[in-house]
């Protein structure tokens, strides 16, 4: 995966979001990433219930995302672990990882970024 930009950090981010859930956040989507990619259904099922904990311990929520488009398509990735389909769940995580792209840069946005790899 590449490296991405988010800009714009939230503020609503509950205060049991701490930088250390990010950077667990972030690997364990790399290892869903690489089950995927390997066509291991079984790993990737389980870095998917490892993530829904991390969303479930860190953001008492049933998915690791405070935006919405992206806890649906982290949903779409589970539902399709669960049916078995591994080209839905590619699928679902290519269209999760679109959301992470960052706009382009204009000249007077004035906003710090930080460098994550989703």
């Amino acid at each position: 995966m590449s490296a991405i930009s988010l800009s714009n950090f939230s503020s609503s981010v509950p205060t049991t979001a701490t930088p250390n859930y990010f950077k667990e956040r972030r690997a364990d989507l790399e290892q869903l990433n690489d089950a995927l990619k390997s066509g291991d259904l079984a790993s990737a099922q389980q870095d998917y219930n490892n993530l829904v904990t991390l969303g479930q311990n860190g953001l008492q929520r049933d998915n690791p995302f405070l935006r919405s488009d992206r806890g649906e398509d982290f949903n779409a990735i589970g539902g399709a672990l669960q049916n078995g389909d591994l080209t839905g769940a590619q699928q679902a995580f290519a269209s999760l990882q679109s959301t992470f792209k960052a706009p382009p840069p204009t000249a007077d946005s004035g906003q710090s970024s930080v460098n994550v790899i989703a």
